[in-house]
């Protein structure tokens, strides 16, 4: 059973592998459609085919191995000129690319892996059908002469391949008979001489460990690098040496010194299996590098050329967030210590405590710069969806993807994806054009839609932009007027206009596509991204265009706050969203307590919110308050507090259902006394006070000095009362 688990465990890695390879196959496709004669590009998408077989083929996958099979087949003659690479070639290279993903979902979830189902067999087999067809086309040059028979056999060579398996091979979930097969699928096993001289005594046989060997004798028309494919996946403890069988005596004696068994037997060995030692001179040109050379599990796919050994690991998603779970219950174990060490004002204890906090923060940067990711691969998938989607609109779309490197936490990268695509179909459905309508209205007739990516304070922004036809602000206003989501009366900014698209069941779509135009999902948009603690903002252009703007924090784990006091209760800000702090002076606006007041800073006009008043209405008004100023997409607004505790290290904890409609209140964090500190949700906050701003800032400043308050929004005039 442990093996069984084992062997699962490997071929997982297979299955992920595959998928990552078919999304470069994807992406290299795409490529090829805008470049047809970029041969780089097509030789890496005819490797990446060529592994998936080969992986295949090593686990025993032959219902993967034999539909790829033909796939390879077809891009090689692509790659020799005998086919041109057309949009039928690009369409048919997809689909079969999509058949493969499904193959490897159906096996990972427990299918066959020698037969398809039913339902699949009917796709597998047209496919096949349609790849044959292009098998069978004659568009080839035509040869001056007939192909000699014995021209063709000289293709063929043979091979000697010594394996000497790893101890950890079993352990490691790894069956090595299926090499074999694999290598019977593309050429012929002369001779397997089993060598088993490592195997020890009863007394100390391990019967985990493997003690296995084998001296081949292989003839094949695939080459070195074929031969390479079939030892792929196993361990670098593992050693694979391969000569051709017409090698220099040099060659041939280099092998037998770096065997294990010693010069005796392994020259034993090799006669044993068709390998004497030759006894003419050889002066190879092809075959001179891969003399005594030792192939370990990751190899160059490129021919004859060995890569560096891989400096990455592979480490599930689990350990790493175990990892960070245990760094975030060592910052809140050291903020206790401080505080102890604080109460007992033990000097050499502080100095200690102080050089651990160091050491702690620097454990914390890089176990969360282990979850890091670039957003390029999630945006690369767009590709497919926007020609896909363009060409069942009949609309002609460019997409341009910036900021691909751009870092970001890998929970936030798997939760984001679906919000995205959803924005990219709304605007290839609703904002960009047809040819006809761009061109009547002086634009060129290919749309453009872009993908950005940046870092701003602590968080990565996101933007969909297109050159399309923008939003309509009248007819957005007519179909919340009709469905009551606002009334005829109120007077509405262009952001705020702009913002109604995200309100449940809202539509403008004059018909319903199956892409849009039911009214579900841009709310759903909204709430997935506010559940990341993130904000998405529109700004458009009308007939030029419309950006959609998503702001999320870099990691949703451990963070740098600002603590403050707020009635006795302690508050932390997210210190990438502080900009600096301001005494305010008690008689600075007179007897006004109110919750919302709005500050001159240096000149500028900056509107603020009173926590003491939002969470603590019956506290007294201190003598001296403090103004925390924070931004947030480029606006500005000041928090006013009791006092200022300065920064530290925050370990977000979610919060219960409870909380869910607090919206001035994102998450919790443990301090070093063990109580509960609340984490202030800055960007709602500054979107509530921005509101404020909106509508009364003007009144507000010019009657500040006769002491006129100004009309409140209606959730601070609640919280005022």
């Amino acid at each position: 059973m442990a093996f069984e688990l084992d062997l699962d465990a490997s071929r997982g890695i297979f299955f992920t592998e595959a998928r990552q390879l078919l999304a470069e196959v994807e992406s290299y496709v795409l490529q090829l459609e805008q470049n047809p004669n970029d041969h780089e590009v097509l030789n890496a998408a005819f490797r990446a085919a060529h592994t998936i077989k080969g992986s295949a083929g090593v686990f025993g996958l032959m219902v993967i191995t034999h539909f790829v099979h033909n796939l390879e087949t077809v891009l090689d003659r692509v790659r020799n000129s005998e086919i041109a690479f057309d949009a039928n070639m690009s369409t048919l290279v997809l689909e079969c690319r999509d058949h493969i993903s499904e193959l490897v979902d159906c096996i990972e979830a427990g299918g066959s892996a020698e037969h398809v189902s039913p339902e699949m067999a009917t796709g597998q087999a047209g496919l096949t059908a349609r790849l044959k067809a292009y098998l069978l086309q004659e568009d080839a040059p035509q040869a001056a002469a007939p192909v000699d028979a014995t021209a063709v056999n000289s293709a063929l060579q043979t091979w000697h391949v010594s394996v000497r398996l790893g101890r950890s091979t079993l352990c490691d979930g790894f069956d090595p008979a299926p090499i074999f097969s694999y290598m019977d699928s593309y050429g012929e096993l002369q001779a397997v001489i089993p060598v088993l001289d490592a195997l020890p005594s009863f007394a100390e046989l391990d019967s985990e460990a493997c003690y296995l060997g084998f001296e081949l004798r292989f003839l094949t028309d695939k080459g070195q690098a074929g031969i390479e494919d079939a030892f792929e996946f196993l361990t670098e403890e593992s050693k694979v040496r391969i000569l051709p069988h017409d090698c220099t005596p040099e060659q041939w004696d280099g092998l037998v010194a770096a065997l294990p068994e010693g010069i005796a037997r392994a020259t034993e060995l090799l006669k044993e299996a068709g390998f004497p030692r030759p006894v003419e001179v050889f002066v190879p040109e092809v075959h001179e590098a891969t003399g005594g050379m030792v192939v370990a599990a990751a190899k160059a796919k490129a021919a004859g050329k060995a890569t560096p050994v891989s400096s990455f690991i592979r480490v599930p998603s689990d350990k790493l967030d175990a990892l960070i779970n245990l760094v975030g219950e060592l910052v809140i174990a050291n903020a206790g210590t401080v505080e102890q060490a604080k109460h007992l004002n033990h000097t050499a204890m502080l100095e200690s405590t102080s050089a651990v906090a160091g050491l702690i923060e620097e454990i914390r940067d890089g176990a969360l710069g282990l979850r890091m990711v670039q957003i390029g691969e999630t945006f690369q998938r767009f590709q497919r969806v926007v020609r896909d989607t363009a060409m069942g609109l009949g609309k002609q779309i460019q997409l341009e993807i910036s900021g691909e490197d751009t870092e970001l936490d890998k929970s936030v990268v798997e939760k984001i994806g679906d919000p995205l695509m959803h924005l990219v179909r709304n605007a290839l459905d609703h904002g960009l054009e047809t040819p006809e309508e761009r061109i009547a209205a002086g634009k060129s007739g290919t749309g453009k839609l872009q993908l950005n990516a940046y870092h701003d304070s602590g968080h990565i922004v996101i933007e969909v932009n297109d050159d399309g036809r923008g939003l309509a602000r009248d007819k957005i206003l007519k179909k919340a007027i009709e469905k009551g989501i606002i009334t005829a009366e109120q007077m509405l900014t262009d952001a705020e206009v702009n913002m109604l698209i995200f309100a449940p069941g809202f539509s403008t779509a004059d018909k319903v596509t199956d892409i849009s135009g039911r009214g579900v999902g841009m709310d759903v948009v909204k709430r997935n991204i506010e559940a990341l603690r993130g904000s998405v903002q529109v700004r458009s252009r009308p007939g030029q265009g419309c950006t959609f703007e998503i702001r999320l924090p870099l990691t949703l784990a451990i963070i740098d706050g600002f603590m403050i006091g707020v009635g006795g209760s302690v508050y932390v800000i997210p210190l990438s969203y502080v900009r600096e702090c301001l005494e305010l002076q008690a008689d600075a606006l007179g007897s006004d307590d109110r919750m919302d007041i709005h500050y001159d800073l240096r000149g500028e006009f900056l509107p603020c919110v009173r926590l003491r008043k939002v969470f603590h209405p019956g506290a007294k008004r201190p003598k001296r308050e403090n103004i925390i100023v924070v931004s947030f997409g480029g606006v500005k607004a000041g928090i006013v507090a009791d006092q200022l505790h300065g920064e530290s290290q925050t370990v977000i904890k979610p919060l219960g259902n409870l909380f869910e409609q607090n919206r001035a209140i994102s998450g919790a964090t443990i301090m070093g006394n063990g109580d509960v500190a609340l984490i202030i949700d800055v960007p709602k906050l500054i979107t509530e006070v921005s509101s404020i701003t909106t509508k009364t800032a003007e009144l507000e400043y010019s009657r500040h000095a006769i002491e006129q308050p100004a009309v409140p929004s209606q959730s601070l005039e609640q919280a005022n009362a």
